[in-house]
């Protein structure tokens, strides 16, 4: 175990080849799975962040790899700490001078003899930082500007949007964006055109903590101050990007249904593509409510989504690693919402493991080391659907009895799939952000839904003020 407490601190497109199935198979067929995994067997991999609760499952399953992960986190007592084969403390709490952080950090990293075979981050806020420390060593992954661009939602869009026809045997990239406003102080809501509703969200960072729609320039006004006012910094809302300060973004609101696209790519390849549903969300905020898994779009559809997931982070240098990117399907197409520059959070890895039995997490850490994955999926005869709880009307599930032991007998006998996204305390945290998620399986969306709504009645999550049924009506 390591532990300082000193304060140290144009890629080549390749056109995709897109199938109309929503998982992509690996060119590599002579690489079998133990083959690859004997590859990342021994890899040395700095991981910037530990993160929080979410991420306590990828330090065992690393181990699991072969993988010796390197953990470099700003917190010298993290829960991590004692998990990993080397902890190194290093306050890089001030993201401002992340160029600094990253030049002392790979000084310390050599100044103990440790030779890294890659760098990658699984939390947003670390995740430019990561970029610079591969920069610095020469480890594979995309570059600090092109993680600075996914890291900021307004100049993602207005990226696509202005460098649409470079690629011009394909469609413009701008077909999926719009053009974005980028809000730090009231009277910068003025340069917003009279297009609404518009949505307004925070700039950086994960999730869709505070994003809400508005139907007016004097409604805009008044949620950017009392959403700036509540969530000032880290403090207020750990986890959420405030790091990076808590300016705003506003573009045109899309109609449609709402899908995640979790992309592999190494070497601008598209390695493989997964797309989740996602519920209706409650209005005015958009907290997530529901995930559906696999997509009960066609496979025309899905495949359209795919194209345009892998477009978006190519145009935006995202050519290497696991990406997340949130897609509106309207009746023009897909519509970006914004693209998360590491693998999918809430239930993702979890659902593709139990449903395809692939690991995420497994393919971000190889394609750090520089090995291209070989995804092969099983046959998927089942489909999950899954609920979000909340802890205004359900931290009872866990507080009280004899809601508990029903929670954790269905768990037992296998009837639920329960996952936790963070310790509730007595605290509610703004917006309601989700603390878990409820799945239920069915060999038809039918089937499924008629599961979940049964567990929801049972465990008392289906109420006037979450509508259940309502949020899955899609799926």
């Amino acid at each position: 175990m390591e532990n300082s407490h000193e304060k140290l601190q144009d890629e080549t497109v390749t056109k995709p080849d897109i199938h109309k199935v929503c998982s992509l198979v690996s060119t590599s067929e002579n690489m079998d799975e133990a083959s690859q995994r004997n590859l990342i067997n021994g890899k040395r991999i700095i991981v910037v962040g530990g993160g929080g609760y979410s991420m306590r499952n990828i330090w065992p399953d690393a181990a699991k790899y072969g993988i010796e992960v390197i953990l470099v986190e700003a917190n010298c007592q993290h829960t991590a700490k004692d998990c990993v084969p080397r902890f190194i403390h290093y306050d890089f709490s001030d993201h401002k001078v992340d160029g600094v952080h990253a030049a002392e950090i790979v000084n310390l990293i050599h100044g103990r003899g440790i030779k890294a075979d890659g760098c990658l981050s699984f939390w947003d806020e670390c995740v430019p930082l990561a970029a610079l420390m591969n920069e610095k060593l020469g480890t594979k992954g995309p570059s600090f500007n092109a993680m600075m661009t996914a890291n900021s939602k307004a100049r993602t869009q207005n990226v696509l949007s202005m460098r649409g026809a470079d690629i011009s045997q394909w469609p413009r990239a701008d077909m999926y964006s719009t053009k974005a406003v980028h809000l730090t102080t009231e009277m910068d809501c003025d340069k917003l055109p009279d297009r609404f509703p518009a949505i307004l969200k925070l700039d950086n960072g994960s999730g869709a903590t505070g994003a809400c729609v508005v139907e007016s320039r004097v409604e805009l006004k008044r949620e950017f101050c009392q959403i700036t006012s509540s969530l000032r910094n880290d403090s207020d809302f750990p986890g959420i990007g405030l790091t990076h300060g808590n300016s705003m973004m506003t573009m045109e609101f899309y109609g449609g249904t709402e899908h995640n696209v979790d992309v592999i790519i190494y070497d601008n390849k598209l390695i493989a593509a997964f797309i989740t549903d996602s519920g209706i969300t409650r209005r005015p905020y958009f907290i997530a409510t529901a995930r559906r898994m696999p997509s009960f779009l066609s496979e025309d559809k899905q495949a359209r989504l795919i194209e345009a997931a892998y477009r978006c982070c190519l145009q935006i240098g995202l050519s290497n690693g696991t990406f997340n990117v949130e897609f509106k399907l309207t009746e023009n197409g897909p519509k970006l919402i914004e693209i998360n520059s590491r693998m999918g959070g809430y239930c993702l890895r979890a659902w593709l493991r139990k449903l395809y039995g692939i690991d995420m997490m497994l393919y971000s850490m190889m394609i750090a080391g520089g090995i291209s994955p070989y995804v092969r999926t099983r046959p998927v005869d089942k489909i999950l659907i899954g609920v979000m709880v909340i802890p205004a009307l359900h931290a009872k599930i866990l507080k009280e009895e004899p809601l508990r032991t029903l929670l954790y007998s269905m768990i037992e006998k296998g009837e639920i799939v329960f996952l936790q996204f963070y310790k509730l305390s007595e605290n509610l945290p703004p917006y309601d952000d989700p603390f878990g998620n409820i799945a239920v399986s069915g060999s038809t969306s039918q089937e499924a839904k008629l599961k979940l709504m049964e567990v929801c009645k049972v465990l008392d999550i289906d109420q006037p003020d979450y509508q259940v049924e309502q949020f899955i009506q899609n799926f």
